[in-house]
């Protein structure tokens, strides 16, 4: 069965955002322990992104990120050593990769950040914005967590930060739909095949959407895969990975009923799709 498991103060925004998208909460499992939820979060503009121009960064570079800015000054030397990998390093500020345990390298979510106190985890403008999901830990019930926010609480350790203040200050934004307010992230996860739906109601604001695949330890014989109305969007072999991708039009259809499928032989598999709207 696909439900929203929510709790706390998450309940009331979790539940508004699926009845926005219209999505059916109900699905039929054909697996032992079909397991499916879903989170959402809010979008907000960093200052940052009123202070610089359209073509610097981050507007030329970045897409879906997780922010905080503590007010505090940051050192860059220790900062540094939080990254697998350094792609610019000024002055006032370093942007670099950061590894997050037990993801593949395509994975890893860039990092910036400047002397003054903001740290920007994020990836590139040309990555699907469902890069976001966090299936390393993810078990069932409520997505609680990101790879941005993974990334972000990682490197502000490792900075001198404490954790709670960076986690009661942490925004997340997506530079190239500045006006989307709102990430919406559907979950299913199967031993065996397992089916959701969603509708797009045609008054919805929809930005952008995506999916995301994993497959845990898959048969290398009959592999994993995610379908959507019957056409398969995913197909991998055996062994743990995930992939991801961005969703055709045929698949934002306003109005109808996308089936989403997702299946696996061995281990489990899940699929997620990322709704980005207003």
């Amino acid at each position: 069965m696909l439900r929203w498991i929510v709790r706390g103060a998450a309940a009331t925004v979790l539940v508004a955002a699926a009845l926005v998208l219209g999505l059916h909460l109900g699905g039929t499992d054909t697996s032992q322990s079909g397991m499916s939820s879903g989170g959402s979060f809010l979008l907000s503009a960093p200052a940052l992104a009123q202070t610089s121009g359209s073509d610097e960064f981050p507007h030329n570079e970045v897409g879906i990120c997780a922010y905080v800015n503590l007010g505090d000054s940051i050192d860059l030397v220790r900062a540094e050593a939080a990254f697998s990998g350094v792609e610019a390093n000024e002055e006032a500020y370093i942007i670099g990769t950061v590894s997050l345990p037990n993801l593949a390298e395509d994975m890893w979510p860039h990092v910036y950040i400047s002397s003054d106190g903001w740290i920007i985890a994020y990836y590139p403008k040309t990555e699907p914005t469902s890069r976001i999901v966090q299936w390393v830990g993810y078990q069932q019930g409520e997505v609680s967590t990101t790879t941005l926010r993974d990334a972000l609480v990682q490197v502000a350790q490792q900075s001198g930060l404490t954790t709670s203040r960076v986690l009661s200050a942490l925004g997340y934004y997506h530079f190239q739909y500045p006006t989307a307010s709102k990430l919406l992230i559907a979950v299913d996860t199967t031993t065996g095949t397992d089916t959701f739906s969603y509708t797009l109601p045609s008054s919805l604001n929809l930005y952008d959407a995506s999916w995301s695949h994993f497959a845990a330890d898959a048969s290398s014989t009959y592999g994993t895969n995610t379908e959507i109305d019957s056409v398969r969007v995913f197909s991998g072999g055996g062994g743990t990975y995930i992939a991801c991708g961005t969703l055709d039009t045929q698949f934002k259809a306003p109005e109808t009923a996308h089936v989403v499928q997702v299946y696996c032989t061995r281990s489990w598999a899940g699929a997620a799709i990322v709704f980005l709207h207003d």
